[in-house]
């Protein structure tokens, strides 16, 4: 049993509305239904009486909700008497991002921070899966930062950002970009421009998709991925069009050998701040040094 799964099941039994309650545990709604189900079939019986409005416990539910409190209870008290206990001279910052700013942004910010504190060590793990549980890990002193872009589906609830702080890293321009010598298609107004997309779940996806639609008619799709350096790949091997991070190709666009298109209509290209959460009560002089740093980095 995840122990999620029961700190869904408090928030559902108090907001007792499922759109409400997956807001606050930062996760869609399917996904909170699957997972409320799923604690359901685990411990074989229904704990909510969906048929009402709103959605309140059934017997069962009713008998279970102390129980799911104390246990989640437990689980905060045990975290935070371990976080206590970590030694206040470890220099190692954990930091977590999305896999695409990991390739591009993740390194410069590792160099900002250890020309001025030589001392500190990073650990980067880019494979968290769930912006939920990403700031669920910032939460439980699992991490130190959390670095992401500032989308309205990369926020946490008003309750946990209550307990954090964040700072704005850089923006990012998403521009659409191809190779120099696929440029004839684009000329010719009546041929398909082969296009290279970012998979739906993804949250670059969901950044350039206003920039995609106004030309979504001349769009051919040849090739989809989830991963952004997939798709920057297959751009240098002049596959087609995409939408990339304009830092991650300025060298290949000062070379020729990468072209931007439309680059006088704005609405064609996408700009989004990339923004760095911490705890708001960080205990360790490491940490505390190198959110000073970032803040000024932002705020210079």
């Amino acid at each position: 049993m995840d122990s999620k799964w029961l700190e869904d099941f408090l928030s559902l039994s108090r907001h007792g509305n499922f759109s409400l309650a997956a807001r606050e545990r930062c996760v869609t709604q399917p996904a909170f239904s699957r997972r409320v189900k799923a604690l359901e079939e685990t411990l074989g019986a229904p704990l909510f009486d969906r048929t009402t409005t709103p959605v309140t416990l059934t017997r069962y539910g009713e008998r279970f909700e102390p129980y799911a409190r104390q246990v989640v209870s437990a689980l905060k008290e045990a975290q935070h008497e371990l976080s206590c206990m970590l030694p206040q001279t470890d220099n190692t910052i954990v930091m977590v991002s999305l896999h695409t700013l990991s390739i591009n942004v993740l390194p410069d910010m590792i160099n900002y921070l250890h020309r001025t504190y030589p001392e500190a060590r990073f650990t980067v793990n880019a494979c968290m899966q769930g912006i939920d549980n990403h700031f669920n890990a910032l939460l439980n002193r699992q991490i130190d930062l959390l670095i992401t872009y500032d989308l309205l589906q990369a926020q946490p609830s008003l309750e946990t950002a209550e307990q954090l702080k964040r700072t704005v890293w850089r923006y990012e321009r998403f521009i659409p970009v191809m190779a120099a010598h696929l440029m004839p298609l684009v000329d010719d107004e009546h041929s398909p421009i082969p296009w290279l997309r970012y998979s739906d779940y993804t949250f670059v996806q969901q950044i350039i998709a206003p920039a995609e639609k106004q030309v979504a008619a001349r769009l051919k799709p040849v090739f989809e991925s989830g991963l952004s350096e997939s798709i920057r790949e297959m751009v240098l091997r002049g596959m087609g069009l995409a939408w990339l991070p304009e830092s991650t190709i300025a060298e290949q666009l000062a070379s020729g050998e990468l072209v931007q298109l439309w680059p006088d209509n704005a609405s064609r290209q996408r700009e989004i701040a990339i923004v760095i959460w911490c705890q708001r009560q960080e205990s360790r002089p490491i940490l505390s040094l190198c959110w000073e740093k970032l803040s000024r980095k932002s705020h210079g």
